[in-house]
């Protein structure tokens, strides 16, 4: 069983459904408040019997039953228990911290705020219990928190990213861990566990490029997937490929590397030469599939060429066709930009339901694009 201290300026009846709408299949979720958390006492004794927090992003809303409020938002005290396990002996176990708040305020606050992104291991929008009528959807963050609270305990014990990502680090790009890496070709056992496992999830696993996921696996192989009842006989073509080191049980991801040499093995050819009615046509053929179906091209798009997902619609696309997304940060040498395709664009709803806005270097294609549809 892991367990999670939640730490919210709230104690209500909503702070306590939370933590038992979250407590289950491993999990088990203790609300607290935030002025009982800041005492340094509770910190440095209660903290360390916990495997990950929950915290809130405004904790210095709400006043205790004494009248007390905090003087300080989540961010400051997520920071203060990155900074009591960095700098000193006081605080020996790092664990993860998930940001835990309404996605209004995330929109408000957290995205807008770059420097408290590298305090979170991840954020949890409370509106998914809010609802309580996806439980798939909450089963999935259930097993991600569990993943989190596993991979640092892996991580504590294991700082070779070799062993952590269960590979030959020789086949990816060197610059995504010389931050980690002494000048004799060591790990640099003296950084935070924090900082390798933020490294690994926001540097690998929840960006675009090296590792991929199921969505972008099916783009690229040129399959549609809700539409192939062979789609699981691929992926046990590609299991080899597959991402199994720490984190793995909580994101499922493949190595792009490795998925291009299973198919150059299969074809004889390399992927990105081909359409996708050749891959599928190949994978039907040298897999001895039937049920396998290549993708249609999103509405207003007529290219076969997949190798993204357009983020609006979750659909393949071919990116020379699309339009990259913002994000606050730009993706680094090893990691690919996100696209949106013509359709999104032409019913805007679907980009403001998730809060994308389109990259400013793509302004001028997307103007024409809209411009030349608007004249008919």
């Amino acid at each position: 069983m892991y367990k999670y201290l939640y730490i919210d300026d709230e104690s209500g009846s909503n702070v306590i459904s939370y933590a038992e709408g979250l407590s289950t299949y491993g999990l088990k979720v203790i609300p607290i408040q935030v002025i009982e958390f800041s005492r340094k006492e509770f910190i440095l004794k209660e903290l360390p019997k916990y495997d990950g927090i929950l915290m809130d992003l405004r904790t210095d809303m709400v006043e205790d039953k004494n009248g007390t409020f905090s003087d300080f938002t989540g961010a400051v005290w997520g920071q203060h228990i990155r900074d009591l396990v960095t700098i000193g002996d006081d605080l020996k176990k790092d664990i993860p911290i998930v940001l835990f708040s309404h996605e209004a305020k995330l929109r408000e606050v957290y995205f807008k705020d770059m420097t408290s992104n590298n305090i979170f291991d991840r954020f949890l929008t409370k509106n998914i219990l809010d609802n309580g009528d996806d439980e798939k959807k909450i089963n999935k963050v259930i097993k991600k928190l569990i993943s989190l609270a596993k991979g640092y305990q892996k991580i504590s014990t294991e700082k070779d990213f070799n062993n952590l990502l269960k590979i030959d680090t020789i086949n990816l790009d060197s610059r995504i861990f010389s931050r980690f890496i002494k000048p004799d070709g060591t790990s640099n056992k003296n950084i935070p566990i924090h900082e390798y496992a933020q490294m690994i999830l926001k540097d690998l696993i929840y960006a675009k490029g090296v590792l991929i996921n199921e969505k972008y696996l099916a783009s690229r192989l040129g399959i549609d997937k809700n539409n192939s009842e062979d789609w699981e006989r691929v992926k046990e073509r590609f299991e080899e490929a597959k991402y199994n080191g720490v984190f793995a049980d909580g994101w499922d991801r493949w190595w792009m590397f490795k998925i291009d040499n299973i198919f150059e093995e299969i074809s004889d050819t390399y992927l990105s030469y081909l359409d996708a009615k050749e891959r599928v046509a190949i994978l039907k053929e040298k897999l001895n599939l039937e049920s396998l179906n290549f993708s249609q091209p999103i509405e207003e798009n007529y290219s076969y060429d997949y190798w993204t997902v357009c983020k609006a619609l979750a659909k393949p696309l071919d990116p020379m066709e699309g339009f990259r997304v913002y994000s606050t940060s730009e993706p680094k040498p090893w990691q690919e930009y996100e696209y949106v395709s013509i359709f999104a664009l032409l019913n805007p709803q679907t980009l403001k339901d998730k809060d994308i806005k389109i990259h400013s270097i793509d302004k001028e294609k997307v103007d024409r694009k809209l411009e030349k549809y608007n004249n008919g």
